[in-house]
C-alpha cells in the first residue's frame, strides 16, 4: 500500500502482524500462533519477520489512513493492532473497537458506526 499509487486514503480494520517482536510474547489463534509456534522451533526467524511486519510498513504510508483497532481479539493481538496506528507516517483516523474477530453486544452498532466514519473518511 505505501507504494500503490492509485489510492488517495486506506482504511485498516484489526490490521495484523504489527510488531512481530511483541507479537511473538502473546498467545493468539490462527496465523498468528503457528508463526509462534514455528518460533519457538527456530528462533532465527525473528530477524526475518522485521521484513513483513506491517508496523514497519505502516512507517511508509503516507496516505490518509483511517484505522480500526480492537481492544480484544483472540486472533490479533491488540498491542500489535495499535503499533500499526502509532507507526502510520500519514494522516490518521483511530476508531476502537470493542472486540475483533469474536462477536460481543454492541458489535452492530460498532460496525454501523465504523460504516459512517468510513463514509465521512473517504468522502
Amino acid at each position: 500500500l505505501p507504494w500503490e499509487s492509485r489510492f488517495g486514503a486506506a482504511q485498516l480494520t484489526v490490521p495484523t502482524f504489527g510488531n512481530h517482536p511483541l507479537r511473538l510474547t502473546l498467545p493468539c489463534v490462527g496465523s498468528g500462533e503457528a508463526v509462534r509456534a514455528y518460533h519457538r522451533e527456530h528462533p532465527q526467524v525473528a530477524d526475518v519477520l522485521r521484513y513483513f511486519d506491517a508496523a514497519t510498513a505502516a512507517t511508509r504510508l503516507e496516505l490518509p489512513t483511517l484505522v480500526a483497532a480492537a481492544l480484544f481479539d483472540p486472533s490479533v493481538p491488540p498491542p500489535g493492532q495499535f503499533a500499526v496506528y502509532n507507526a502510520l507516517a500519514g494522516e490518521r483516523e483511530l476508531q476502537v473497537l470493542s472486540a475483533g474477530h469474536f462477536p460481543y453486544r454492541g458489535m452492530t452498532a460498532e460496525a454501523a458506526e465504523l460504516d459512517a466514519n468510513r463514509t465521512r473518511f473517504f468522502g
